[in-house]
């Protein structure tokens, strides 16, 4: 006679496979060498330990746009490199074919981003003080606490408290805060140069804009001030808000 037990056991659960949606740190690959990739990593850690601390053990996505496809690239070495300064390489975007190949070889998988070869438009100079609200906002009216993080997905976030220290908030528009920053704020996650961060009282331990990323020290110009940050040049910019 069967056992009804160990034919439930034999059987198991059904496989479940569920969609998520997770932000992701895109790291555009400027050379195919992988000895300049670790020297320029290694100039980054030197110049901001805290930020790069930030991003240890982060899973990474490379984008191999500034790389032609004609160029021969160390993939397995750079895969080596990243790995090294404790980040997991989990897939490529805008690969050449040649480079999608080798990735499939290291059991990379090919990430949808901007079509290769076509530039992006020049976009006309930016108000420094305003920027639209995105359509989906997310309004968060009480305090954001240590630990905790809030993502505002296709839109902008609108903090009308405090964000205290040790929170994280994240849009892939603009973030708006009407009362202290002190964790990290990180606008535009999903590459938008033109978000930009809002706040009143400039405290914060980390702010980013379409992965550029800064520290904040408490001898900053604008430290516990209005302040905006935007991105420019591939440079942050963080300058007086006047409310």
């Amino acid at each position: 006679m069967a056992n009804p037990s160990a034919s439930s056991a034999e059987t198991g659960a059904p496989l479940r496979l569920s969609g998520g949606v997770f932000t992701l740190s895109i790291l555009h690959l400027e050379s195919a060498d992988p000895r300049q990739l670790a020297q320029r990593i290694t100039e980054e850690r030197q110049r901001h330990p805290a930020a790069a601390d930030f991003h240890r053990h982060a899973p990474i996505v490379l984008d191999l746009s500034a790389i032609p496809e004609e160029a021969p690239l160390a993939l397995a070495e750079i895969l080596q490199v990243l790995r090294a300064a404790d980040w997991f390489p989990v897939g490529l975007r805008n690969a050449a074919p040649r480079h999608q190949a080798l990735a499939q070889e290291q059991h990379l998988p090919i990430l949808r981003g901007q079509e290769r070869g076509i530039a992006p438009q020049p976009q006309p100079e930016a108000s420094p003080v305003l920027a639209p609200i995105a359509q989906g906002s997310l309004l968060i009216d009480h305090p954001i606490r240590g630990g905790q993080r809030s993502y505002a997905r296709g839109g902008d976030l609108i903090c009308l408290a405090a964000v205290n220290a040790g929170a994280e908030i994240m849009a892939d528009g603009n973030i708006h805060v009407y009362g202290p920053l002190r964790g990290r704020a990180l606008a535009g996650v999903n590459g938008q140069e033109e978000a930009r961060i809002f706040c009143a009282n400039l405290e914060a331990e980390l702010v980013s804009v379409a992965g550029l990323y800064r520290t904040l020290e408490t001898n900053h110009p604008l430290w516990g001030q209005a302040a905006q940050i935007y991105s420019r040049d591939e440079q942050l910019h963080i300058i007086p808000l006047n409310l």
